[in-house]
This record gives structure tokens, sequence and C-alpha cells, in this order.
């Protein structure tokens, strides 16, 4: 797709750790200062989804740039640029070893990179996994400048386990012995949802206790909605009708969201289509614009 009034680059951004971070930047001819920052989802990467490309040709027709970046998580065994003192080394990374703390590095490399560039208003905007890593990092971080938040496909890790991974429990304890055990690095037999494979680290991160990941907990409401719960900027939440992610209907899922939000302003909307939003790109932009275009 061509389109002359969107101005497309590549760009090289670096982790506050020093993890190099594929992206593209979308921006209008006529200069803005907003722009909306685009977070994939588990073992995704940043022109995955057919959305994101259509969201890159329309979005600065609304006057806001958008930037998508391979966060550490892409993929699902990924070799991962990092830059040293000394140079430049390859470490593993992808979605086999993602933790999600580690997301607090990549969002404020880009954030920073992004203020360098100019930009003034900034939106975070994530898929699938992509909104866990949204609310941990609002909520355990500071000054961070975010004026929005947009949330799709918000998915409930708990249900994934619970139906997707066998004997995840003791599973689990396997792990945290493997990781006592200097072996956190090492895949484990076990799959993840999505075929994924997976290291102990990170399978010890999905499922001890106090998870950073259970932030919406659709199938356990008693469970805390973890971060999720103190995000106090506007939020908007679209999610799909027929989304596997979820484990409830829709429409009892945003209740819940709707029940524990602390936000003053918060929006959700339900499209008919499936987790990728195939086939309806043009409703999830089109109300997603709607949204911000009311609080301008």
């Amino acid at each position: 797709m061509k389109n002359n009034k969107v101005k497309i680059s590549t760009h090289k951004i670096f982790s506050t750790d020093g993890i190099e971070l594929d992206s593209l930047l979308f921006e209008p001819v006529a200069p803005t200062d907003r722009i909306i920052i685009h977070i994939h989802g588990k073992e995704g990467h940043f022109v995955q989804n057919r959305f994101v490309l259509d969201m890159g040709y329309t979005y600065p027709l609304s006057g806001y740039s958008f930037l998508t970046f391979n966060n550490r998580g892409h993929d699902y065994i990924a070799d991962l640029i990092k830059k040293t003192a000394q140079g430049y080394t390859s470490i593993l990374g992808g979605s086999a070893y993602d933790i999600i703390e580690h997301c607090i590095f990549d969002i404020d490399g880009v954030i920073n990179y992004i203020k360098e560039l100019g930009y003034k208003e900034i939106i975070l905007q994530g898929h699938s996994l992509g909104p866990h890593k949204i609310c941990y990092y609002l909520d355990t971080t500071k000054n961070h400048d975010i004026s929005k938040v947009v949330l799709i496909s918000t998915s409930d890790i708990l249900y994934h386990l619970n139906t997707e991974v066998d004997h995840w429990e003791q599973v689990s304890v396997l792990a945290k012995q493997m990781i006592d055990e200097g072996k956190g690095k090492e895949i484990m037999a076990i799959r993840l949802w999505s075929n994924c494979p997976v290291s102990a680290d990170t399978f010890w991160n999905y499922t001890r206790p106090d998870s950073n990941t259970h932030c919406f907990n659709f199938t356990q409401p008693h469970v805390e909605f973890r971060h999720f719960e103190n995000i106090t900027l506007p939020i908007l939440t679209v999610v799909a009708e027929t989304d596997f992610g979820t484990g409830v209907k829709q429409d009892k899922a945003m209740k819940m969201l709707q029940e524990r939000t602390s936000s003053d302003d918060f929006s959700s909307k339900i499209i008919n289509t499936h987790h990728n939003f195939t086939g309806k790109t043009d409703e999830l932009i089109t109300k997603i614009t709607d949204w911000l275009r009311e609080r301008e």
C-alpha cells in the first residue's frame, strides 16, 4: 500500500539495557507532536497482524504518528543484539525467554527515543500480551508522560494455563527448582499455548503465585486484576466477540474491567471477529480514532 500522505521510516531503537529494537515509524506529512506506540503480544512481532500496518497508514491521517517495534519477546526464539561498553553481542531472546518485568527497559527506551524526536503526547497501545506489559509498566514507573491507553484483546493468562497447559502447577514447581539450580535459561519439555517453547525462567514468570502477568483474571474474578486496577489514565479496551483469550463472554469481561478500573474515563468496545481482528481492521481503527478524537 502506498500513501503520499504518510511518511514511513525505519529506526533502530535501544532499550535502556541495550537491546536493539527494530521499529517502523509512520508520520503524517504535516508535523505533529502526538504519537501512538504499539506493543505486540506473545511470540508476535512488530508487523505480524494485518491491523498493525493498516494503523500505520491510517493513524497519521487523523494527526497521530504511529510507532510499532519489536520488543524483546518477539517470535518464539530470537537472537537479540545487545549494545555493551565493548561493542555489540548476541543474546537469546524471544517469547521463550520473555520476562514481563523487562518490558520497562523496552518501553522506556522507546519513549526516550521518540521524545528526542519531539513528541510530547504519548499514547500506549497494546495487543494480547501487550496490555499486560502496559499495565505493569504504568503501575510500576513514575513520570512516564503517557496521556492515554488503548488495550486490545485483553487475555486471561490463568485461563490459558488452566485450559492449554497440562499440570502447569506441578510444572511450575519444577521450573522454580531448575532456576534454583542455575538452569533458568533451559527450555522445558512442556509448551505454552500457541505451541510456544518456554524456558524455566519464563514459565515461572507466568505461573508464580504473584505473577505480574495476572492482570485480567476474567475466569477467576476473585483474584485481583494486578496493575490494571491502579491505572487512572483514560482507557479504551477493544475486544473481539469470539476471542479465545478471555474465557468468558466479552460483555461479562468488559463489565469486570468497568467494575475494577480506577480510571474516571474508561470505555470498552466489542467487535464481531477473532483475537487478531481478521476482516475487521477498519472497524477496529475507526473505534480507536473516534475515541481519541472525542478526547482531543
